[in-house]
């Protein structure tokens, strides 16, 4: 999926979605969530068991590093909880748990923020 096309998926999903809490992201999705709509799509095959994608590639690594940083130095785990579920709510193939477990080990890292297509974002601190 070209970034055009989750920005436009990201805005359709904005306007049918009831977020609640969201809403701050929601005023602004685009320059909030820019960063997670650039790192975030180079982890989505991996993500969903693309067969070609075994392992996470080294650009989708260095992308969860970055969203570590944007998690403690920038605009924190909750936005990016909320940036990741406008991308993803209702994709298919959906996200496979197993596979999120495998990304952080697979990429010597831990996740700062979490990655679900079924998140509560607002228990997130």
């Amino acid at each position: 999926m070209t970034m055009v096309g989750i920005l436009v998926l990201a805005l359709c999903l904005v306007s049918a979605s009831d977020m609640g809490e969201a809403e701050e992201v929601m005023a602004s999705p685009i320059s909030v969530c820019t960063p997670v709509f650039e790192y975030f799509p180079y982890c989505l095959e991996f993500l969903v068991g693309d067969p070609n994608f075994s392992t996470p590639s080294r650009k989708c690594c260095q992308h969860v590093m970055e969203l570590n940083t944007l998690a403690h130095h920038g605009i924190g785990p909750k936005t990016i909880c909320w940036c990741i579920e406008i991308m993803v709510k209702g994709m298919t193939p959906p996200l496979l748990p197993s596979k999120i477990q495998d990304l952080p080990h697979m990429c010597n890292t831990t996740l700062s923020f979490p990655i679900s297509d079924s998140m509560n974002c607002s228990k997130v601190s």
